[in-house]
Parts: C-alpha cells; structure tokens; sequence
C-alpha cells in the first residue's frame, strides 16, 4: 500500500538523520517492534528507488547505535534489519548493473543503425530526413495551443500524468552511496562491538552471509571508482 510505503520513507529519513531519536519516539507510541516486523516484511515488495535507498539508509543508522541502547525489540530482530538492508542494497545494485548493460546495449544498437544509414546513404532525388524528425513534426501537427507546444519543445514532461515523479524527485541524499554507507556502517559496528555482532552474524542464513560479501566487495569497487574520477578531475585542473 501506498500509505505504509510512505510511512516507511519517513521513518527511514529519521532514523538516518537520528537514529536514537527516532527509535525512542516510536518506543513512546508502543509500535516498534510492530513497525520492524512489517517493515522488514514488506522491504522485499517495494520496487521504486526512493523507499528502497531510504529503507538501506534509514536501517543501516541503527547500526551506529551502541547494542546497549537500542530497545529490545529492535536488538532481538537486528539479524532480519541486517539482512533485510543488506539483500536490498544487493538488489539495487544488480539493478543498476542490468540497466547499466541495456543502456549499453541501446547504444550499440543506435550506432549500429547510424552507421547503417550512412552506407545506405539517399537517393537524388530523396528527401534527407531521418525517423527522429519525423516522429517531431508529427508531434508539433498534433498539439494545440502555445501552451503545449512550448512545454513540448524545452523537453518538459507535457505528456505525463505525474505517475512516474518518484523516478525523477532529487534530494540531498542523491550523494551517499548506499553501498558505501551500508558496508561502512555495518564495518564500524562489529569492529566496535565484535562479540554482539557475532551472534548476529551466526544468526544469519548462508545466503545473507554470502549477500553481505558481495555488497562489501561492490562497495570496495565503487569506493576505487570514485577515488579515481576524484584523481582525474582533480589533475585536469
């Protein structure tokens, strides 16, 4: 439903500004536990960006807290936090690791067709026009009035209906990597507190073991990317 998944946004965006604040706000109104159980029920359906990157972010802040401090419905489920955050952070990956391979493979295709074209090439006696141009001066036939054709031509989104603003909404978290914060986060806790953390981790099935090796490994990757275009760029000035 779409009201819990926007529940659950707001309580990711506390618990990542506050972690501890948000926590004893929701042990005030007696629904914690209720509110992780469903939470980490519901991770595994959502499928837009946003409330994914929130739920990594929002539940990997537990992890700063000191064990000690956290209620005790929220330390008897740290196992299902931690693997709930994890195959959702491995999940976007994948994600953005195939759709990094379609646009590739869209690409190839475009330029296949480009250079199609250009062995083809026109006859004398043909017009030079191309399925783009086309497909333009049909849209601009179509529309009425300026108001459109104004919106159409400086590439706003006149034909949409709004469903898809999630897909386009920016914020400041746009710039945290949640494969970095997450690897981060969940290094800084059992470096801390490595005997509590091993009892978490044994509670863990194979497959989460395996899930969390995998995103701290991309995490490495992505940090070594992001270092070099930060040493490129810092050399082209």
């Amino acid at each position: 439903p779409l009201l819990r998944l926007a529940c659950y946004q707001i309580i990711g965006s506390c618990l990542f500004y506050n972690p501890l604040l948000e926590l004893q706000e929701l042990e005030k109104r007696g629904v914690t536990q209720q509110v992780m159980t469903e939470w980490t029920k519901d991770a595994a359906k959502m499928e837009k960006w946003l409330p994914r990157k929130l739920t990594v972010l929002g539940m990997a802040s537990i992890f700063h807290l000191p064990t000690s401090s956290l209620p005790q419905s929220v330390a008897s489920q740290l196992p299902q936090i931690m693997a709930s955050a994890v195959e959702m952070c491995e999940n976007m990956y994948d994600d953005a690791e195939k759709k990094e391979d379609e646009e590739d493979d869209v690409l190839e295709e475009e330029e296949e067709e480009v250079d199609n074209e250009d062995e083809d090439g026109y006859g004398e006696d043909e017009d030079v026009t191309s399925e783009t141009e086309e497909a333009y001066m049909d849209a601009l036939n179509k529309l009425s009035g300026t108001g459109d054709i104004s919106n159409f031509l400086v590439g706003e989104d006149w034909d949409q209906d709004g469903d898809d603003l999630d897909d386009d909404y920016t914020s400041p978290i746009d710039d945290i990597d949640q494969l970095i914060f997450l690897s981060e986060t969940l290094t800084s806790a059992f470096q801390k507190e490595p005997e509590a953390y091993k009892q978490v981790q044994a509670a863990l099935p194979p497959n989460v073991v395996a899930s969390c090796q995998k995103v701290f490994a991309a995490a490495e990757t992505q940090r070594a990317q992001i270092a070099q275009v930060k040493l490129t760029n810092a050399q082209a000035k």
